[in-house]
């Protein structure tokens, strides 16, 4: 070995002080020629507030997921291989690949080609692949994320909506839409909790996919972060790609329209694809479902974090966008999220109880 460097990536997770994301990288002598190598190192301190499998936010489930196998050869998308996995009792660390971003900027039709993949993933599980049957596996972890933010309080507060820049984009807002969502949350849940479940990455927004290629230079998907990694319907994974990829406006947001319609289209596509034979409505309730209690419950609260200095110019440096512009992107969000919550409850209705 000629050299060898370690830089830290981030801090990840719920609680940055327990978990830990480094990328090593050095140069090696391989039969006498010169290669550059390098990998990502994750580490997890065991959380006795999250220390029971069952919990949505359980510190140790990627750790878990990477180590019994389940992520070896998943269709559809890819996982970084594992290099090695070490468990210590209170720590836990991955050794895992290192995978090349072939696109740092997404466009549209990359986000469209990454729902195909999606769908791929999630329809071979409802087609013929066995379910993992593991306890770490979540099982209601959209459920469990509504409800561990208070929203109401900030959908119903006027710090939520009355600073100038928020004001000027929602002149009116939504309270009453957003008090109907939550009246219907516990509904929508058991409805969605009542579909056929697949295996979800349940995290899959821009931030956790690379874009890379094979060796034949075929576009693959690659997840990262399967912290969530459990059972949801078909169409709640895609729902968080186009949800999520839009709070810090890694995805462009006059194409939010756009980018919905075709990457839901594109999933089902992924879906058949892999063997899957259902009805389209049910997937499209799941979607537009899970998408309005994904999003909707966090924009409140982060509308009312405009007022303040500080969290401003943070938001600004992660978005890479001045805060009008963010302010009118979550605006569109905000929108588009509504009207999904609107056709969610028309489509449950007309379901019936039999799906």
């Amino acid at each position: 070995m000629l050299a060898v460097s370690h830089a830290p990536l981030t801090w990840i997770g719920m609680q940055p002080s327990l978990r830990a994301l480094y990328r090593w990288s050095g140069r090696a002598l391989v039969d006498r020629a010169e290669r550059e190598w390098s990998l990502i190192l994750k580490a997890w301190l065991r959380d006795p507030k999250t220390d029971q499998p069952t919990t949505w936010n359980y510190w140790k489930r990627e750790f878990l997921a990477y180590s019994s196998g389940m992520l070896e050869g998943i269709p559809g998308i890819g996982a970084p291989r594992l290099l090695r996995a070490v468990d210590q009792g209170e720590v836990a660390f991955l050794w895992l690949e290192d995978v090349p971003e072939a696109e740092p900027r997404w466009e549209t039709d990359r986000y469209v080609l990454a729902a195909r993949h999606l769908g791929r993933f999630n329809g071979a599980y409802v087609a013929d692949l066995p379910l993992p049957d593991a306890d770490f596996l979540t099982r209601t972890y959209l459920r469990s994320w509504t409800n561990w933010i208070p929203w109401l309080d900030s959908a119903r507060s006027t710090k939520s909506w009355s600073h100038a820049i928020v004001a000027a984009a929602i002149p009116t807002p939504p309270i009453e839409r957003l008090e109907r969502l939550y009246l219907r949350v516990a509904f929508l849940f058991d409805r969605l909790e009542a579909l056929p479940q697949t295996l979800s990455h349940l995290d899959a927004w821009r931030a956790n996919l690379i874009g890379s290629r094979s060796g034949t230079g075929e576009d693959r998907t690659v997840a990262i972060d399967w912290s969530f990694v459990g059972m949801a319907p078909a169409g709640q994974d895609v729902a968080i790609l186009v949800g999520g990829s839009h709070i810090w406006l890694d995805a462009e947001p006059d194409q939010l329209a756009t980018m919905s319609a075709r990457a839901f289209a594109a999933y089902v596509d992924g879906l058949r694809e892999a063997g899957w034979r259902g009805d389209d409505g049910v997937v499209r309730f799941a979607y537009a479902a899970s998408a309005a209690l994904y999003m909707l419950p966090p924009l409140p609260f982060w509308f009312g974090r405009i007022a303040d200095p500080a969290r401003r110019e943070w938001l600004e440096r992660k978005c890479r966008r001045d805060a009008v512009e963010i302010v009118r992107g979550w605006a569109l969000l905000l929108d588009h999220m509504l009207g999904l919550a609107d056709e969610s409850y028309a489509l449950a209705d007309s379901l019936g109880a039999g799906h």
